[in-house]
C-alpha cells in the first residue's frame, strides 16, 4: 500500500541509515491508523536487506525472500500475547536474547515491538539496559500509539520519530482514490471520526462500517436516554467486536471533544446527549472501549465486555442520589 504522507520520512531515514546516523532504538510514534506498523515493516526490511535498490529494500535477495515468507531468523517480532492484556518481561527477555545472537544471514538483527506501550514495568524495565548498551549491529524497533505512556527512561533513548497526520487535503486525496464512492463532505466527515488518520478512516468504512457505527450511535443515544442495555446490543455488535468497539471508541472521542468545546463535524449536525457528561468520565470509557478492541481476536466473551461497558455508560446519565 502506497502512503504518500510517509515518503518524506521513509527518505529521512533512508538518508539517516546510509551516513550511519540511524539510531539502534528508532521510536514511531504517533496516533493510530497512519501507517506507523508499515513504516516500521519497511525499515526492518532496508536494515536487513543484502542488496537494497535505491531507498527500498530490493525484495530478491536471501534477506528478503525470507522476511516475506515469515522465516527471517535474524528478525524478531513482539506483541501482546492472544491470553494477555499487556507484554510480559519474559516475552521481553526473549528478544533481548535473540538479539544478541550472532546474525545468521546477513550482518543485522531487527526486533520490533508493537505497541511499546503494552510493556508492564518489569518488560520496559528488561528493556532499559538493552536501550543503554545495545548489541552490536543489533537494531530494536518500537512503534507507539501512545508514547507517553512509556516510561520517560525508554524515551530518552530511542530515537523518536513521530507521524503526524497528512494535510486534509492530502488525506481527503487519498480516500477519494481508495474509496471512490464516497463524496467529498463524506469524505471529510469519516476523516473527523478518525481524527485525519487515512487508515483509521478506511477501516471504520469496512464491512458497512458507516452502517453499523450509525447503528451504535443510535444504540448510545437509546441508552443516554434511558432505554435499556438489553434492547441495543444486537447480535452482530458481538459478532464484530473489533468494528463495535472501534465505533464505540470512535464515539467517545467524539463526545470528548464536544464537550471540552472542540470544532468539528464528526457527530450529526445539532447532534447532543440528552445531559452532559463529564470529559473525564468520557475519557475512562474511551480507554475502556480501546482495551476492548485490543482484545477483539481474544477468545473471551465480547456479549458480556460490551454489556458491561453499555452497563457503564448508562450510569453516565443515572441522577445521582
Amino acid at each position: 500500500m502506497t502512503l504518500p504522507w510517509m515518503e518524506a520520512v521513509q527518505q529521512r531515514l533512508e538518508q539517516a541509515n546510509v551516513t550511519e546516523r540511524l539510531g539502534h532504538a528508532p521510536l514511531i510514534c504517533g496516533p493510530a491508523g497512519l501507517g506507523k506498523r508499515a513504516l516500521a515493516e519497511w525499515l526492518l526490511a532496508r536494515v536487513l536487506c543484502l542488496a537494497p535498490a535505491g531507498e527500498a529494500p530490493c525484495g530478491k535477495c536471501r534477506s528478503c525472500e525470507l522476511l516475506a515468507s515469515g522465516s527471517h531468523p535474524d528478525s524478531f517480532r513482539l506483541a501482546i500475547p492472544e491470553d494477555k492484556k499487556e507484554i510480559p518481561v519474559d516475552n521481553v527477555r526473549g528478544l533481548i536474547a535473540s538479539l544478541q545472537l550472532t546474525p545468521r544471514i546477513g550482518p543485522n538483527r531487527v526486533g520490533l515491538i508493537e505497541p511499546a506501550e503494552a510493556m508492564n514495568r518489569n518488560a520496559a524495565n528488561a528493556l532499559l539496559k538493552t536501550l543503554e548498551e545495545p548489541a552490536e549491529n543489533a537494531w530494536l524497533i518500537l512503534v507507539s500509539h501512545q508514547p507517553g505512556r512509556l516510561p520517560a527512561t525508554i524515551r530518552s533513548r530511542c530515537q523518536k520519530i513521530v507521524i503526524r497526520p497528512p494535510e486534509p487535503d492530502a488525506a481527503s486525496a487519498w480516500m477519494a482514490e481508495r474509496h471512490p464512492e464516497l463524496d467529498q463532505a463524506d469524505r471529510a466527515r469519516i476523516l473527523t471520526l478518525a481524527a485525519g488518520a487515512p487508515l483509521a478512516a478506511s477501516a471504520l468504512l469496512a464491512d458497512n462500517g458507516l452502517e453499523h457505527g450509525q447503528q451504535i450511535l443510535d444504540g448510545l443515544l437509546k441508552v443516554a436516554s434511558g432505554g435499556p442495555v438489553s434492547a441495543i446490543a444486537g447480535e452482530d455488535w458481538h459478532a464484530q467486536p473489533e468494528s463495535s468497539w472501534h465505533w464505540l471508541s470512535t464515539w467517545m472521542a467524539a463526545f470528548m471533544r464536544q464537550a471540552q468545546g472542540m470544532r468539528g463535524d464528526a457527530l450529526p449536525e445539532g447532534f447532543r446527549l440528552p445531559r452532559p457528561v463529564a470529559p473525564e468520565r468520557l475519557a475512562r470509557l474511551w480507554e475502556q472501549a480501546l482495551a476492548g478492541r485490543r482484545m477483539a481476536s481474544s477468545a473471551v466473551r465480547h456479549d458480556l465486555l460490551i454489556g458491561k461497558w453499555l452497563l457503564e455508560w448508562a450510569r453516565s446519565f443515572t441522577p445521582e442520589r
